[in-house]
């Protein structure tokens, strides 16, 4: 189930709107629908943790799922690129979910993984 079927279902089955949850969690309405219709989610940790308490669930249950990344590494990149973004989901949600890093520190993570992944993989001139 990917993020924003877990959040709708969380959200139904404990009868709140996504005006009710938006309030509780301290963003827009917008935001809430984002995350349930248009594949978005939150990229701060303590949002995902009043989501865990609010919904009664935990923290592991209702972060982000990385299938997607595997899916299209391993499409991209064959087997040793599945492998390679498993290790890669699994050390990045370690990190982020320490709760040490601010958000514009995840971002400029993200952003190096990205060039990186680029400069790796262009082809030769």
């Amino acid at each position: 189930m990917r993020f924003g079927e877990k959040v709708r279902d969380l959200r139904k089955k404990n009868s709140l709107t996504q005006d009710e949850l938006a309030k509780c969690l301290g963003v827009s309405k917008r935001t809430i629908i984002g995350w349930e219709r248009d594949g978005r989610y939150p990229r701060n940790v303590e949002i995902l943790e009043k989501m865990a308490d609010i919904f009664h669930v935990p923290l592991t249950y209702i972060q982000p799922d990385q299938s997607l990344f595997i899916e299209r590494a391993a499409a991209t990149y064959g087997k040793k690129g599945k492998i390679e973004a498993q290790h890669l989901a699994f050390e990045l949600t370690e990190l982020f979910a320490s709760g040490e890093l601010t958000a514009q520190d995840m971002d400029g993570i993200m952003y190096e993984i990205h060039n990186n992944a680029k400069i790796n993989n262009a082809p030769d001139n």
